[in-house]
């Protein structure tokens, strides 16, 4: 009994954290970017929260510098999704 209310509970974190990560953003990105060659170790690399939220986010609060700068460049490129593969042409630090 005490093991499924374990498996449960964990479960549901795994659920609730999955969750949380907005549709933009995602794991994949970080590996891109790794594989480009940037440091990019965690959300943080561009976003200020260490789990950012999908429901309220706000991009002058909940994004950094370069991830600020990567939503400019979605929008003047008009794509749909952020390419790390832009962050070769990112000056900031």
């Amino acid at each position: 009994m005490a093991h499924s209310k374990l498996v449960l509970l964990v479960s549901i974190s795994l659920l609730t954290a999955v969750a949380a990560v907005p549709a933009a953003a995602t794991p994949q990105m970080i590996k891109q970017a790794k594989d480009a060659g940037f440091p990019a170790q965690n959300c943080q690399y561009c976003h200020v929260p260490a789990v950012p939220k999908k429901d309220g986010f706000k991009p002058d609060v909940d994004l950094n510098e370069r991830g600020k700068w990567l939503l400019s460049e979605k929008e003047k490129q008009n794509a749909k999704d952020v390419n790390p593969q832009w962050l070769k042409n990112y000056t900031g630090k």
